[in-house]
């Protein structure tokens, strides 16, 4: 797919790792692009320090960022990218209700349950999704590296006649950088696949405290990663979404492109912050119970990431007091 180039402001909402990535990319290749973060200090400190790119071949670059923090609400811009996390997003509705009528939305969130949510929230708008496989991690609030390359698709949820523009050229930076980026019609089944991905690797990184790669040197980790798939499999089955052979292969092809990455789920767990297991694993548990079908390995995974959350969350109180 190729579309006409059109310039387009693009603002990337969330200051994490994806955000920093993709921001840094934006403007590395001479796009017009700013970052919205959480809090007044990230902003101030990627605005008088610059952010820190560390790219994959090594080289390190000093990147120019506009950055205001969410308080300041959304600046104007043609392309709103969603970086934050699944445990964010309800907060920011209401400055995307605000947003220009012709900008376009882009959703980068794991798990499930955001397309429900944004779907209610904004009935007016077409929102679209990506399944970011691009791997990075935050060294802090203004520095960023990029640890593996992967794929980016992008799309609306369920087919729609056209495609809109600004998304069109959004796909076409990505693969002018060198990422493997595509347009899909749906983008559902792509996002019941980065779900079941994300269920193996990312609590068990989090749990054992190890990069993606770790999972796949040792046969007990592989064993439990089968059997996590058998169960997410059974789940996405029900609901039209035809798991197999290929897709428990394309899990091992992304912990190996991804080998040095820390999860986003370790990155918080390491942070003492909420996971988005509730949205990834928890998803499946929910659908499962619908369904009928049982999935104790995701249940247990599940309860062991929100007791190391809670303790976390202690510790760090009795810390601070």
């Amino acid at each position: 797919m190729r579309s006409e180039s059109i310039p387009v402001k693009t603002v990337v909402i969330g200051g994490g790792a994806v955000g920093l990535l993709y921001a840094a990319r934006l403007v590395l290749s001479g796009q017009s692009a700013s970052v919205v973060t959480r809090s007044a200090r990230q902003a101030e400190q990627i605005n008088r320090q610059k952010l820190t790119y560390h790219a994959l071949d090594g080289q390190v670059a000093s990147v120019p960022l506009a950055a205001s923090p969410i308080q300041q609400g959304l600046p104007p811009g043609d392309l709103y990218l969603l970086t934050v996390k699944q445990n964010d997003l309800p907060g920011l509705l209401p400055f995307l209700r605000e947003i220009p009528p012709n900008a376009s939305i882009l959703a980068l969130q794991n798990g499930m349950g955001h397309q429900e949510l944004l779907a209610e929230a904004l009935p007016d708008r077409v929102c679209f999704y990506g399944i970011n496989a691009e791997g990075a991690r935050r060294l802090s609030g203004t520095e960023v590296i990029h640890t593996g390359s992967g794929s980016l698709r992008v799309g609306p949820w369920n087919e729609q006649a056209s495609c809109d523009p600004v998304i069109s050229t959004f796909v076409d930076w990505a693969v002018t950088v060198q990422i493997q980026a595509s347009y899909e019609a749906s983008i559902q089944p792509f996002a019941w696949r980065k779900l079941v991905a994300n269920a193996l690797i990312n609590p068990l990184t989090a749990i054992f405290d190890v990069p993606n790669g770790a999972l796949l040197e040792n046969s007990y980790t592989v064993d439990l990663m089968r059997d996590l798939f058998v169960e997410a499999a059974a789940v996405a089955n029900h609901h039209g979404q035809k798991l197999g052979e290929m897709d428990w292969q394309e899990i091992f092809t992304i912990c190996r492109n991804t080998s040095r990455n820390l999860s986003s789920m370790l990155q918080d767990m390491k942070r003492q912050r909420r996971t988005e297991v509730e949205a990834i694993n928890g998803y499946l548990v929910q659908k499962g119970k619908e369904a009928g079908i049982p999935t104790p390995l995701h249940e247990s995974l599940l309860r062991v990431i929100l007791l190391k959350t809670s303790m976390g969350e202690e510790k760090a109180g009795g810390d601070r007091s």
